[in-house]
């Protein structure tokens, strides 16, 4: 007498199903690790071919282009562009013409879109303010668009070193407390009416390029707040007066262009004292990566040692230290 096949009974079925269940939950924590280890690397080389960027850069200037021109005429992402194979939006961008009666001309704003007169030829600006570059974006990140400030601007993830103190070179009133930092030097400054108009050569960075940051991570700001909205210029650049991804206020030109939403970090307007300066910030686990003037980069835990992280952001301060991986 032949036997009917057997089949499997529901119970079976539901082990099977909970083994399988176990199982995904083991693993995927694994495989997430593993996209992020591969997004991580993918910033790291990114990271590097800005710093190479910036190395061939000097090497036709003789210095670093500055940081950026008050907010609206310019950043050194501008100006590197040529040195990231993006001649196109190079030549697409037009600087403010370099006269000191009009250096802050409005026609020359970041997100101009002006047909030619008898004066000037076109101005096309917003064209490559809209534009992303995938060699300054993060994949660790969203990408974000700003839909308030200039219609369709797009965020990056990577911003200069600005030295210890803020984005004009200013220290603090007073040289006896703890929590006032003297300025440095620094690669990389803003120029506003207040600022001196400072480039920065290698021959200057006397700490040493392999000992000083050239390049931070920068997270891109959620719902029109303008972190990482680099094209600006108050947005350009870092400050080391607090260690990575701290819960320290980043404080932006006004108050309006901070926005108190998560994933958005901590935030105020600048005034007084606190004039514009920025935390270095990544979306990655535990640290931010950053390149050096020589364009080698480095991974730096949140909790470096914030003398040594200080250290790391002047360019003539003297410091000894012996690096930033611990």
């Amino acid at each position: 007498m032949r036997q009917g096949n057997r089949g499997f009974t529901l119970v079976e079925l539901l082990v099977v199903i909970a083994i399988i269940g176990i199982l995904v939950a083991l693993l995927l924590p694994a495989i997430q690790a593993a996209r992020e280890a591969a997004r991580r690397s993918q910033c790291v080389n990114n990271l590097k071919q800005l710093g190479v960027a910036l190395q061939n850069y000097h090497d036709v200037h003789k210095t670093l282009p500055m940081g950026n021109y008050s907010c609206c005429w310019g950043t050194w992402q501008m100006a590197i562009l040529p040195f990231i194979e993006e001649q196109q939006l190079a030549d697409i961008y037009k600087w403010n013409p370099k006269n000191p009666d009009n250096f802050f001309d409005d026609d020359y704003r970041y997100y101009q879109q002006l047909p030619a007169t008898a004066t000037r030829p076109a101005i096309r600006n917003l064209e490559v303010t809209r534009s992303r570059i995938a060699t300054l974006t993060c994949p660790s990140d969203e990408p974000q668009v700003n839909n308030t400030v200039v219609q369709g601007g797009t965020y990056h993830n990577y911003v200069a070193n600005y030295g210890n103190t803020n984005h004009i070179a200013r220290s603090c009133p007073g040289t006896s407390s703890p929590t006032c930092l003297k300025y440095l030097g620094s690669p990389f400054i803003g120029y506003d009416s207040d600022a001196r108009s400072v480039l920065t050569p290698f021959k200057r960075i006397t700490d040493g390029i392999s000992k000083t940051l050239m390049f931070s991570e920068t997270v891109q700001g959620h719902d029109d707040d303008l972190r990482g909205f680099t094209w600006w210029g108050w947005s350009a650049g870092f400050e080391t007066a607090a260690s990575p991804n701290s819960n320290d206020l980043d404080y932006l030109y006004q108050k309006i262009y901070c926005v108190q939403v998560a994933p958005n970090p901590p935030c105020d307007g600048q005034s007084g004292a606190n004039f514009v300066r920025a935390v270095a910030r990544s979306r990655h686990p535990g640290g931010v990566n950053v390149a050096m003037c020589d364009a080698s980069v480095q991974f730096v835990v949140d909790d470096v040692d914030l003398q040594t992280w200080r250290a790391a952001s002047t360019t003539r301060g003297d410091e000894v230290y012996q690096g930033l991986i611990q």
